[in-house]
Formats: C-alpha cells, structure tokens, sequence
C-alpha cells in the first residue's frame, strides 16, 4: 500500500526491525477478536452499548448548561471511555498476566493462550491509527468542509495557512529545543535520555492540534466567525502538515550518523510540502467538481434513494484515491467537501440535499464521538508496561505551551504589518470608489454616515484578545495521539512517548477545554453573532468577488445543471452615477422607495429630523454598505 503522503498512513512504514515487529504483533492480536463469531459480536455489543450510553449522557449534559460550561462533551466522553476502559481490563484476565503488551509490542507473551473475552478486552482497549485514520477522521474532515462558509474561510486563507504551515514548523523546533536543553540540564533524569531527532519527531506530531472541545463551545456561543474559521482552518491544515512532517523527521530517528538518509528525508519533505500539499487541494476540488458534472450528465434526481447512496460514497472515495497517489487524503477530503457542497449539491434532488446534509452531520458526530470514547478506553493500556515519566511529561507540557505561543503571536504581528504595508487590490479599490460616490448637497449627519469608510481589511485584522483565544485553542487529541502509537522505536523510547502524549492531551483537553467558556468571556470575545449578517456587514461577498466571477466565466455552467448565469449571493450596485445629481429630499424619497422594495432597511432615513442622532440610528461601530441603504438589489 503506498501511503508515503500527508494524509493518513505513511508514517506506518519504517526500517527498524522492532517497528515492523510490533506492527506484526498488533495485526495479530487484530486476527484474534475477529477469528470467531462470538469475538465479533461481544465486541460490538459492549462498543455500541458503550456509545449509546455516551450518546445518552451527551443529552443529559446538554440539559445542564452550567455542567456543560465547564466539561466539555469530548471530556465526557473520554471519561466515559476511562470507567468502561477500566472495568473492563480489571474484569478480564489480562491485567494479571504478561501476556497484554499494552500497546507497546515489546513485551508479549506468545506462549500465553488467550480466551475470547481478553482478545475482545484487548481490542476494546487499543487505539489502532489506521482505523482512526482510514474509517473515522474522512468523515469528520469531509462534514466539516461540506457545511462551513466558503467566503468567510477562503478570506482568512492567509493567515489560516500561515498559522498551518509556518507555525507548525516553529512549533515543532521551539519544542524540540526547549526539550533538548532541558535534556543538557538533567532535569529528564539520569535514565531518560531521548535523542535530538526523537525530540524532533515528537515535536512534529505533538504540534498537531485538535480543539474540537473549544471548536464545540464556538458554536454554541456563535463567537466571531473570523476567530472560528482561524481555529478550525488551522486545526485541519495543520495535521496535514504535522503529518508530513512527523513522517519526515520519523526517517531520522535511528540514522542520526547517516548523512544521505538525512538529506533524502529533507528534500522528501520538501517535495510532499510543496506537491503533495498543493495537490492535494486541487485534486479534492477536482474531484467535487468531478461529482457535481457526473450528477448534472446522469439525473438521477427519480431516485433519490441511489442518488444518496452514491453522493455519500464522496466522504472516502477521494481520500483513498488521494492515498494511493501519495498525497494527502486530509487535505483532499476537506477541498472536496467544499467544492461538492458549492457545486455537486446544486444537482441533487430537493429531498436528497436535505437529507444528505444530516447524514453527513450524523456521520461526523458519531465518528468523533467514537474517537474520544476510543482514547478514553486507551488510558487504560497506559498501565504498568509503560514508563512513567512525569519529569519529561511536564516539560514537555510546558514547551507545548511555549511554542504555541511563539508562533501564534510572532505570525499574527507579522500578519498585520503586512495587511498595512500592502496596497490594496483593484476589487477593493472599485469598492472604495464606489463608496465615495456621496452626494454633496446631503445632510451632515447623513453624509457621515454614508463617507464613513473605514479599512477595508479591518476585518482581517488579528485582534489582541483574538491572539490570546488562538493560543488558548491549541489543544491536542487523537491525530498526535495515533502518530505517538507509530513513533519510531529504535532506541526503545516509544512507550514513554506514548505515556507523554496521552497526558498532554488529557491535559489540554480538561485544562483548557473546560475552561474555555471562562476564556470567551474573559477575553471579551463578541459572542451570539449572525454569520449571515457578519458576511453582509463585513462585505465578505463583495471582497470575494473575484473567486464568483471566475466560477461564472469558467465553472458554473459546465457543472451546474440548468445554470442561468446568476448567483444567489451577488449584490449588483445601480444608478451610482446618478446619486451625485440628486438634491437631498429627491435622495433620501429614491432611498426609502428603494429601502421599502427591498424590504432591508435598518432605520428609516424619512425620520432625518427626529432628536435621535443619525449616527446612533445607523450604529457608526458597524460598517455599512451602499446596499444596506437601499442603493443595492439582490440578482435574482
């Protein structure tokens, strides 16, 4: 299988003998709960019977909202996993033999003879990374391109790449050398001493965040959809390229001497980065629009039920084939569910686009959910077998935290100097222009209100309080915890790695998951926000004009079925010109007539004379644009 790529399952293959021995050993123990009939079926009772009961305490929790403040569902359900983690293993034989390796390979008794009961216990309680990468995260990353703003998203890709890419590399060397020095000082203890390029290895997958606790309460709380899409964006990017990485730096461990290993290693990273990355973007657009022409050629629309079973195949189609050309099946499923959902959708039947969407929903919670559950599960394999060390867990905590925040910070400062340094582009001048088409003989305060013409980037800009919640979202889960099970064992560290990494994600994820509602609130994060009006009123649509011109000119009507050439979302401006000959009273009767048509007026502009000033009517701490004045109408 070739899974040299970014997205899932490269970082399998290595050259030590001891790698390939435990991976022999876990596809063994996997033969051995599924070789009867009743292995199969007392794992998936007691699984199933565990995720309906997580399901069922969700609800409860969700009916207690001073509960669900300060424990996040992901929490809950990793303890949920822990219990049933934990009476499993003391019920079951195996915590009394030496014949349970606990997911380290290293000490399995093959003399042992096992019952049924203890190859299922054994497979409740081991994390496989390739069910996780292969079954349940497609899913997840293709539900969450599929139903996210594809304007507000692709107008933050800067940063959000910035913060993947940049960020994750300085990440990775700040908590490699924060570790390496701490190492020189003997703070590890006598008898840990892990090498440079492990520490380097484990700064790669531990840079791979997952906050899908904070990203949970985002929703909830329907924050500032510019701090959501930063945080989700990066998350995804992210473990694309923690996963390149992880496996890049993985070829060094064991050949720290061998210079050629080295130097192919870098330029491989180099070539998966730019290629593999990239490609992988275009391959997952490819393949949405792939799917939405294959739907507007064979109307399948009489048979919703076929139509549905086929466009759902779309969630692990792409990402297989993405694996076996090497690229990244992370970012290829991402790409492709928002191009599916931008294009393919429109040639869905009515009852199936509304269907589809809940099924992926459904798909997703259910995957996620079964992660978590898995890695509460798993604390338990972290028993006796493994090596304990507390001294490189903390520190290793604490350079986690210090390289967040070095690149968090330094990159969001950067950003912003850049927004100001660089000129603006012609679609924001055409929008400024357009803005200061403003009547001269108006009122005072009209005209203000009507010149106010604030940065057209301010909406890009990276707040203070903005950065601080960034830093706080930086919390690890199941990608760095499936690399950990992978990590190279050539000197045998592999176990304490595994420890480490499972405590710092239960760390961050009760730490600052549970917290995370204190943090909005401390922060003075703007909460309860309308996307939909946060798009009109930040003028996303219209800042993103350029990517809508394109798919009309080439796109849409190639692979939209009965494409007529318009777009929902455009706002065409009329008769601008001729606002700078009107006369006050003959402006403001053409507003209101044009307001009252639309039926989208915020204030009415007849009231000019009334004691409450304009500026406070109109709200000058909101931008506003010449539609939100009645000088726009909706195409139709």
């Amino acid at each position: 299988m070739a899974n040299d790529d970014a997205g899932g399952g490269a970082y399998y293959k290595y050259n030590t003998d001891d790698a390939n021995n435990a991976n022999a050993t876990a596809q063994q123990q996997d033969e051995y709960w599924t070789d009867s009939d009743e292995g199969i079926d007392l794992y998936f009772v007691i699984f199933l019977s565990l995720l309906a009961i997580t399901l069922v305490a969700s609800k409860v929790l969700h009916d207690m909202p001073k509960v669900a403040a300060i424990l996040p569902e992901a929490g809950l359900t990793i303890i949920i996993g822990a219990i049933a983690g934990l009476i499993i293993y003391e019920s079951t034989p195996i915590s009394h033999h030496n014949g349970y390796n606990g997911d380290d390979g290293n000490d399995y008794d093959d003399n042992y003879q096992h019952s049924n009961a203890e190859f299922v216990a054994e497979g409740l309680l081991s994390f496989s990374p390739k069910v996780f990468f292969f079954v349940l995260l497609p899913p997840i990353i293709f539900n969450s391109g599929y139903t996210l703003k594809r304007e507000v998203f692709f107008r933050h890709i800067m940063p959000v790449s910035l913060f993947a890419c940049a960020g994750t590399m300085i990440s990775t060397f700040v908590v490699a050398m924060s570790l390496q020095i701490i190492k020189q000082l003997g703070w590890f203890g006598a008898d840990f001493k892990p090498y440079f390029t492990e520490l380097l290895t484990f700064g790669a997958l531990i840079s791979a965040t997952d906050p899908v606790s904070t990203l949970a309460v985002f929703q909830a709380k329907k924050v500032d959809p510019q701090l959501f899409y930063l945080v989700f964006g990066e998350s995804v990017l992210n473990d694309a390229v923690g996963l390149v990485l992880f496996k890049t730096l993985s070829k060094f461990v064991g050949s720290e001497d061998n210079m050629e290993t080295i130097i192919h290693a870098f330029l491989d990273f180099l070539m998966d980065f730019l290629f593999g990355f990239i490609g992988s973007m275009i391959f997952g657009i490819l393949a949405g629009l792939g799917s939405a022409l294959f739907l507007k050629k064979v109307d399948m629309r009489h048979t919703p039920t076929l139509e549905l079973s086929l466009f759902v195949l779309i969630m692990y189609l792409p990402f297989f084939f993405a694996e076996l050309f090497e690229l990244s099946g992370i970012v290829t499923i991402l790409f492709t569910g928002i191009s599916a959902r931008r294009y393919a959708s429109h040639n869905l039947s009515t009852e199936t686009d509304e269907t589809v969407d809940s099924l992926f929903r459904l798909i997703a919670h259910l995957a996620e959910t079964s992660i978590f559950l898995e890695l509460g599960m798993s604390v338990i394999a972290l028993s006796d077998k493994f090596k304990y060390e507390w001294k490189f867990a903390g520190w290793a905590t604490l350079a986690c935290l210090l390289g967040r925040a070095l690149h968090v910070y330094p990159l969001r400062q950067a950003y912003n100097r850049f927004l100001v340094s660089t000129p603006e582009s012609e679609n924001e001048n055409m929008m400024r222009s357009h803005r200061k088409i403003i009547p001269e003989n108006l009122s005072g305060e009209l005209s203000e209100a009507l010149s106010m013409t604030p940065n057209l980037r301010k909406d890009l800009k990276i707040r203070d309080n903005t950065a601080h919640m960034l830093w706080f979202s930086g919390l690890r889960g199941a990608v760095a915890y499936a690399c950990a099970k992978t990590f190279p064992n050539a000197y045998g560290n592999r176990p304490a790695i595994v420890f480490t990494t499972m405590a710092i994600v239960l760390f961050t994820v009760f730490t600052f998951g549970c917290t995370t509602d204190c943090a909005l609130n401390a922060l003075k994060i703007e909460m309860n926000v309308d996307e939909e009006k946060y798009m009109e009123e930040n003028e996303v649509s219209d800042k993103m004009d350029y990517i809508n011109v394109f798919e009309k000119k080439y796109i849409n009507s190639y692979v939209i079925r009965d494409y007529n050439g318009t777009d929902d979302d455009g706002v065409e401006l009329q008769n601008i010109s001729a606002v700078g000959q009107m006369g006050s009273s003959t402006f403001e009767s053409s507003v209101c007539a044009s307001t009252a048509g639309a039926g989208r007026a915020r204030f009415d502009l007849r009231n000019l004379s009334g004691s409450q000033p304009l500026a406070e009517r109109v709200g000058l701490d909101r931008r506003r644009s010449l539609y939100d004045y009645g000088l726009g109408r909706k195409i139709r």
